[in-house]
């Protein structure tokens, strides 16, 4: 009876052991299949559920990815006024000749620490290997360039031409300074200001100028005069309706503030300058000229010539991002400075406008950025 009873409960263990394998396997293949949900699958799908039925959240694909980075690209891109593909870093020695400078080409390496001209072995060694590095470069800016050259072997931007004819294959674009709180990068290509001004026109990023259908440079106004730009807007018959002539200042300097020395004024020019007094006063004279034509000829009935509405603006583009205010500088250029106070007076419009400038040292190249328009320090421009 004992062996029949232990045989029994043998075999009854067995069963047992196979109706447990048995279920084992039914819970793996049934917790497998994608119809089977757990409790907390259920309750995240009720959560995920709307009124017009279950919320698809996809998978990020590369074509999403693209797209983001696309926008992410237009967002930088924003108000982008000029980009340098190849930018060159070095360290300038010395500018002379006004459009001439020596520059230590950095090759990726911090050179020019110390001066060409070493005592020690080791400097006589150094200034050899340096001396192969040195070129003569191209200084695009016809001033002085007061408060850019006080730093000794201060790091600069320079772009290449391959042009044969060129007679020097760098040309200065930017220089950096210390305004006291950080370091700047200041534009000094004069002509550039040119070229960014009006990528900003075309792109209508100036609305204190008013709507306007085209753009036109380099406009002959007089025998040997000539306006950056003339902003023309016409009728629906074609018909011209309002010119707004156009000058552009490139400014590089900044002063501090004598009681807050955190807030600097960007002005213009760094030195007597003829040739802006000139530019000034006939822009003041062409729309007097101008405005008084088209008044004497409405005065007069005329219908044959029909005259457009003119006006004028001078737009200071102050090529450094750490100014809080613009002011025709007085003290640097007193004639220039009352000339304004007359343009103002007389309706033409003083607006000054800071970028950025942005190079990028590792992939050897770079951009300008348009900022935002500047106020005016009244105090300077109608100082007496």
């Amino acid at each position: 009876m004992a062996s029949a009873r232990g045989a029994g409960t043998g075999a009854m263990k067995m069963h047992l052991r196979s109706r447990k394998r048995d279920f084992a396997s039914s819970a793996a293949i049934t917790s497998s299949s994608p119809s089977a949900k757990s409790p907390k699958d259920r309750v995240v799908k009720s959560k995920l559920t709307s009124s017009v039925g279950p919320i698809v959240i996809a998978p990020s694909s590369p074509t999403l990815t693209a797209l983001k980075k696309q926008a992410l690209k237009g967002q930088n891109d924003a108000k982008v006024l000029l980009k340098y593909p190849n930018l060159v870093s070095a360290k300038l020695i010395r500018r002379y000749k006004r459009f001439l400078a020596d520059v230590v080409l950095l090759n990726g390496a911090d050179k020019a620490e110390k001066p060409l001209d070493g005592n020690s072995d080791d400097a006589e060694t150094e200034d050899v290997q340096e001396k192969e590095d040195v070129v003569t470069i191209y200084v695009p800016n016809t001033g002085p360039m007061v408060g850019l050259l006080d730093e000794p072997y201060a790091r600069v931007q320079l772009s290449k031409s391959d042009g044969p004819k060129r007679k020097y294959a760098y040309t200065l674009e930017m220089i950096q300074i210390h305004n006291g709180e950080r370091h700047v990068w200041v534009g000094v290509h004069s002509s550039s200001a040119n070229r960014m001004v009006e990528r900003a026109l075309m792109s209508r990023w100036i609305p204190e100028l008013g709507e306007y259908d085209v753009v036109r440079r380099e406009v002959k106004f007089a025998k040997n005069s000539r306006v950056d730009f003339v902003l023309t807007t016409n009728a629906d018959d074609g018909s011209v309706t309002h010119e707004k002539y156009v000058e552009v200042k490139s400014v590089t300097l900044a002063l501090e503030n004598a009681d807050d020395t955190s807030q600097r004024c960007a002005v213009f020019p760094d030195t007597v300058s003829t040739r802006a007094q000139k530019h000034v006063i006939e822009l003041t004279e062409l729309l007097a000229t101008k405005t008084s034509t088209t008044a004497q000829e409405s005065k007069d009935g005329d219908d044959s010539t029909t005259s457009s509405k003119v006006s004028g603006a001078i737009i200071f583009l102050v090529q450094r991002d750490d100014c809080h205010e613009f002011a025709p500088s007085i003290q640097h250029d007193k004639k220039f400075a009352e000339l304004c106070s007359l343009a103002a007076k007389s309706g033409i419009q003083l607006l000054a406008y800071e970028c950025a400038l942005e190079p990028d040292e590792t992939n050897n190249c770079g951009a300008v950025r348009l900022l935002g328009p500047l106020p005016q320090r009244k105090r300077f421009i109608f100082e007496k």
